[in-house]
């Protein structure tokens, strides 16, 4: 399928971040090659300041509007844009399945699907000018929950891993969705800090401006990928992490050890036999690997990091956060 240039591109993202955040991959491959999509969807909507070099559009002014759209999954209102009603869904075509990393395969269908020639596996994301990058150098942003339950660590252990890092003289940082802290904010009770932000920019910018950042498999790691952040993701099996581990910055994956033979099983007990020893000695690689190139700016005492961010919090209309 080849796109002439002054044909007019609507890129449709799914709803999912992680996905979002992979499919601007083909979108940045489109401009880099002279082409002017105009893309679709909530996160593009509230990352538009970390993507300077692309436009967002509204669906209802859209209407019939373009001669191509692409959309990453199905949708119910990308054959809306085109003035055919047809479109180009991406998880049809034959490239995007297989065992290669999502980005790979989105790399695979911009080179072999749309004939573009000047490909890469960044997504053109750009951190704002007014956002400090590793601002809180021991700061580390622990994200324990998803959008899929199976696929999240514990609880307990999340609170256990914060307590371990404490005691190293580091920051653990909850961060969790608003509908999701009326679940979360009692882990105040047990010295925790935990913290919600209701929009997408400003929980990219409490990231980026943190050093380290432990999660589930979820959006939030791609998310501290693309900016930089060293991430550790949790995985409940290999396979999954081949394809879905975050795919940019500098990063890691910790597994439960493979005692069990079947694959059902491997998910059903994955929580269990991951232990915060485990994800505590993979962390601490990580660290020990990008400790010296991660910080960008100078430690700030506990004190003050705390007290900068309640009143950064405290500026963001929406935002909820706890601390003993």
């Amino acid at each position: 399928m080849k796109l002439s240039t002054d044909t007019s591109i609507a890129v449709v993202l799914p709803s999912p971040i992680g996905d979002s955040l992979i499919g601007l991959v083909l979108v940045n491959n489109l401009i880099r090659n002279g082409y002017r999509p105009v893309v679709f969807g909530w996160v593009a909507e509230q990352l538009a300041d970390w993507f300077p070099h692309m436009a967002v559009g509204q669906p209802d002014a859209w209407r019939g509007a373009f001669d191509t759209v692409i959309e990453l999954r199905p949708t119910s209102y990308a054959s809306t844009l085109s003035r055919s009603g047809k479109t180009l869904c991406v998880a049809t075509l034959p490239e995007y399945g297989g065992s290669k990393h999502m980005v790979d395969r989105i790399v695979e269908i911009a080179t072999k699907v749309l004939g573009l020639r000047d490909v890469t596996r960044a997504n053109g994301l750009v951190v704002p000018a007014g956002v400090m990058q590793g601002r809180f150098a021991d700061r580390v942003v622990i994200h324990p929950t998803g959008s899929h339950p199976e696929k999240m660590w514990g609880r307990k252990k999340f609170l256990a891993l914060s307590r371990v890092l404490t005691r190293r003289q580091l920051q653990p940082s909850f961060l969790v969705a608003p509908d999701e802290f009326g679940v979360w904010g009692d882990i105040a009770e047990h010295g925790c800090e935990v913290n919600a932000l209701p929009r997408l920019n400003e929980v990219a910018t409490w990231i980026a401006e943190s050093s380290w950042f432990i999660g589930n498999d979820s959006g939030l790691g791609h998310l501290a990928s693309c900016i930089g952040v060293p991430t550790l993701s949790l995985f409940m099996r290999r396979g999954l992490a081949r394809s879905w581990r975050p795919g940019w910055g500098p990063g890691a994956i910790v597994l439960p050890p493979s005692v069990l033979p079947f694959g059902g099983l491997k998910e059903r007990l994955w929580q269990r036999l991951l232990s915060v020893r485990r994800v505590m000695a993979a962390f601490q690689a990580l660290h020990c690997t990008h400790a010296r190139t991660a910080h960008r700016y100078a430690p700030a005492g506990f004190g003050d990091a705390n007290a900068t961010q309640a009143a950064r919090i405290g500026m963001v209309p929406g935002a909820q956060s706890r601390r003993l």
